[in-house]
Parts: structure tokens; sequence; C-alpha cells
């Protein structure tokens, strides 16, 4: 019986689309082709806003410390000292405690009057606070002190990078010196990229 009805339904569907009005066979389909643009990399369209535009701008100057030698007592698993000034942000140097002393040889004598510290700006990134200072040298082994150890504010809305501005001076060896990450997912000190401008 199921059988039956399944056929008998089947065929009375097949009558009807065959009686169609000549009306419904005279309706079109219209069909807009859109050719998408050239692209060699991903875009972003420009109605929505580029969340750069609120990052800490960092200097325009050349990044003194970029690919420079760096070196750190120790470091937390694979996050080893080459990261922290490698031009990437998604590597990063992290060490086993506090303190925590990077020092960059910018093999050479600049003036300099800022350190930038970056973290990855993804907003994986939970918003943290490190307690950072900066100190200087012209020969490596006597230091002066740039920029007294405070408080800085990382989070993803500006990029999570910071910027210690301080009263430009000689330098050919930069020491920053972190003291507390209030992170509650590591033990130590974090930096993706520590530029010197």
């Amino acid at each position: 019986m199921k059988r039956f009805l399944c056929i008998a339904l089947s065929a009375l569907l097949l009558l009807a689309l065959t009686l169609s009005s000549p009306a419904e066979e005279a309706i079109e389909t219209v069909v807009t082709i859109v050719r998408t643009p050239e692209q060699d990399h991903a875009e972003r369209p420009p109605c929505f806003p580029d969340p750069a535009d609120q990052f800490i701008p960092l200097p325009e100057t050349e990044n003194y410390a970029l690919n420079k030698p760096a070196s750190a007592a120790n470091h937390a698993d694979v996050y080893v000292i080459k990261n922290v000034n490698d031009g990437k942000t998604d590597t990063y140097w992290e060490s086993k405690g506090f303190p925590a002393e990077v020092v960059i040889d910018l093999q050479g004598s600049f003036q300099v009057s800022t350190v930038a510290v970056c973290l990855n700006p993804s907003s994986i990134w939970e918003p943290r606070i490190q307690e950072i200072a900066v100190q200087l040298s012209l020969d490596g082994e006597t230091y002066a002190e740039a920029a007294q150890a405070a408080d800085y504010q990382f989070s993803a809305d500006t990029g999570n990078r910071i910027r210690i501005d301080f009263t430009p001076a000689e330098a050919a060896v930069v020491k920053v010196i972190f003291l507390k990450n209030s992170s509650s997912r590591t033990m130590g000190a974090q930096a993706a990229e520590i530029g010197v401008y």
C-alpha cells in the first residue's frame, strides 16, 4: 500500500510539472557574475577599522637592537633569548624567575632615547603588567640608569607593546631588567621583541 501511494504521488508530481503554465516557463533566472580582484595577500576591507590604529606607535627611526647579539642568564623551555630581537612577534623569550636581565650589544655606539618591549599582539595574550627598568653602557661593564623600574601595562588593544622613553644618551650596550610579570600563566618575564631606538 505504501509503495502504491509513493508511485501515485510521484506520478502526480510529474504530471503537475509537465502541465506547468506558459507564464511559469517564461520566468528566467538572472545570474550576475562578479570578478574578484587579483590578490597576492590578505586584505582588510576598508569598512573595517584597522586595529593597528590603536597600537602604541614605535619610533620611526632605526631599531638598533634588531638581530644584534643578545644574552640573558636563563630561559624557560624553548623560549630562547635569540627570539627577543629577531623581528618577529610570534616568537618570544621567557625567563626563569626574577629579576631577569636582557643585555643587547648594539655593535656600535648610538644616540638612543627609547626602548620598546612587545609581546605577541594577539588577543589570546591576556593583559598583564611587567615591571621594567633600562640601563645603558658604553663598555658593557659600567651601566647608568636610563629609566627607573616602573609598571607597564600590556594589552592586545594597544598591540601588546609598550615604549620606555628617556633622555637621549650614547649607548653601545642596553640592559633591560624585568622585575615582575602579573600574568598567571608564567613565573618569568616575557618579551617577543625588544627594540632600541
